[in-house]
């Protein structure tokens, strides 16, 4: 009985997925007024207001018994099988309420509703089926009202469910993405490093301030989902610079950035992986110099190199470009565009609004 009480007058919201009570009390007084039109049809303008509103308080007592009970059974029924999955199950078992809904229909009008009884020949309670059928009617009308808002709840919270979900999935993958990026990058500058050690000391201690100025910044950059093209641009003088030291004039760079385009937004160090995809794969000698051309153009920061691969493929070949296509799939819908041409390979990134 407690428990019964305690489920009247608590918030639903967990259960339901929405608190009923005041669509509850509006239901009742609503179910009331329809029945009294039903079977007393007329009696409102007609009858004494003092009987009315005394045979209205006995149809008000018997739909909110009736609402009370059949309610708490269905809220017992949603704990047992709530969500989508459980609609066919609830619907083959709410069918059963009507066997309560029988037994306490018939003792109400057995023994309670003589009680409110009037003297108003034209306004004779109806049949007990007359009564019986139409409570139904209105029975079935109500599980459906609260079954179909059950499910609304249960569809909305499964997408926000499933965007939660997705986003998450997201954030991780781009994190696990961007992970990537710092070891690759402290290996090839390791390789720079070895090159210059043999060449000259003086230009390997320089190298190594400048190689952990820029780690610093590769660390930082790789925390975020995207960085202005200006602040990409600064990173990346320093880096060619680093590269140049080890290239010499062997590795030429050009930069035309539009002013307009520096505020635009890229994937952080995205730019850097174009450049060493282009030295990695790519011969670079003094009787084969390679030519990068980085510029904005048309919404995309464009990387183009003359093409002139090794012979000897590396491992990990396509790790990077796979890289940056990855992660600006995860954001945008906008395409990294590549293309391969038989003179020059060209990597497009999109440039993003802030």
């Amino acid at each position: 009985m407690v428990a019964f009480l305690s489920n009247m007058f608590s918030n639903p919201t967990k259960i339901l997925g929405f608190d009923d009570r005041l669509l509850a009390l509006t239901c009742i007084v609503i179910n009331t007024h329809s029945v009294m039109a039903i079977y007393y049809t007329g009696a409102f303008f007609n009858a004494d207001f003092g009987a009315y509103a005394l045979k209205w308080l006995g149809e008000f007592m018997a739909v909110l018994l009736l609402w009370m009970i059949i309610r708490w059974l269905y809220l017992e029924l949603l704990k047992r099988r709530s969500g989508l999955k459980n609609v066919k199950i609830r619907l083959l078992i709410v069918p059963l309420f009507l066997i309560p809904y029988f037994l306490i229909s018939i003792w109400f009008i057995a023994y309670v509703q003589p009680y409110f009884d009037w003297q108003y020949l034209q306004y004779q309670d109806p049949e007990v089926s007359v009564q019986i059928a139409t409570g139904a009617v209105i029975f079935f009308i109500d599980i459906g009202l609260y079954e179909a808002l059950h499910l609304f709840v249960e569809l909305k919270n499964t997408k926000i469910r499933e965007e939660k979900l997705k986003k998450e999935n997201v954030t991780t993958q781009l994190a696990n993405l961007r992970n990537q990026i710092s070891p690759h990058f402290l290996f090839n500058s390791l390789n720079t490093l070895v090159y210059l050690i043999d060449e000259d000391k003086e230009k390997s201690k320089e190298f190594v301030h400048k190689l952990s100025y820029i780690y610093k910044t590769v660390l930082d950059s790789s925390k975020k989902d995207l960085v202005s093209v200006g602040e990409e641009m600064e990173y990346i003088h320093a880096y060619t610079g680093l590269l140049k030291r080890r290239f010499g004039q062997n590795l030429m760079f050009n930069f035309d950035i539009s002013s307009k385009d520096l505020d635009k937004k890229i994937m952080p160090l995205s730019l850097q992986l174009g450049i060493e995809n282009a030295v990695k794969h790519n011969v670079v000698s003094k009787k084969q110099p390679l030519f990068i051309n980085i510029e904005t153009v048309d919404g995309f920061l464009v990387i183009k190199n003359n093409l002139q691969k090794r012979t000897i493929r590396s491992k990990n070949t396509g790790l990077g470009l796979m890289n940056i296509t990855n992660r600006y799939q995860l954001i945008t819908n906008k395409q990294v565009l590549i293309d391969n041409s038989e003179d020059y390979f060209t990597l497009k990134l999109p440039l993003l609004d802030a």
